[in-house]
């Protein structure tokens, strides 16, 4: 049975405030002073290894631009590198230092603190149920997102290692 159009509108709310509230509930001091989705950027990195810039943005399907900007300042901040592509004299690869994989630490230690800290009064079951309608919520999104794109020609090849590749961040 599908889901009706009123449910999907209080389900695309619902993710809307979440992604509010988590972001204000489980912010930690040290990620005030990047660009916002910055830690993201950087948690992509730390799972992915290094790369070149541009396998990165499809990845975080953002785009060169916009990944630009967070590298420069991640750069600025000690928490990446950027070393010559051995494969490609021309471009570079970026990685994530020792910074910023400390950085990473002591923000995913936070966060998960702070939700487990929120979730006091929840069982480990229901925390569990949450977090398997949340992962299929979001495979349900990738693989809508993989047809939507073959059927509008885009290069498949690229939407699926973002797919992938997103499924295995921690941030």
């Amino acid at each position: 049975m599908a889901v009706s159009s009123d449910t999907a509108q209080s389900l695309i709310r619902e993710l809307y405030l979440i992604s509010r509230a988590i972001r204000v509930a489980l912010l930690h001091s040290e990620e005030g002073h990047l660009l916002p989705g910055g830690i993201g950027v950087l948690g992509t990195l730390d799972s992915k290894g290094s790369c070149r810039q541009v396998d990165l943005a499809v990845d975080l399907c953002i785009s060169p631009s916009v990944l630009s900007r967070h590298v420069t300042e991640l750069v600025g901040s000690g928490l990446i590198s950027r070393h010559a592509d051995p494969d490609d004299g021309r471009a570079t690869r970026i990685q994530v230092t020792n910074e910023g994989r400390d950085l990473l630490a002591r923000i995913r230690m936070s966060r998960a603190q702070g939700l487990r800290s929120a979730l006091a009064d929840w069982s480990e079951d229901e925390a569990e149920q949450a977090c398997a309608g949340i992962q299929k919520l979001r495979n349900s999104l990738t693989a809508h997102a993989h047809r939507t794109a073959v059927s509008a020609d885009q290069p498949v090849s690229q939407q699926s290692a973002a797919a992938t590749e997103s499924q295995e961040v921690n941030v």
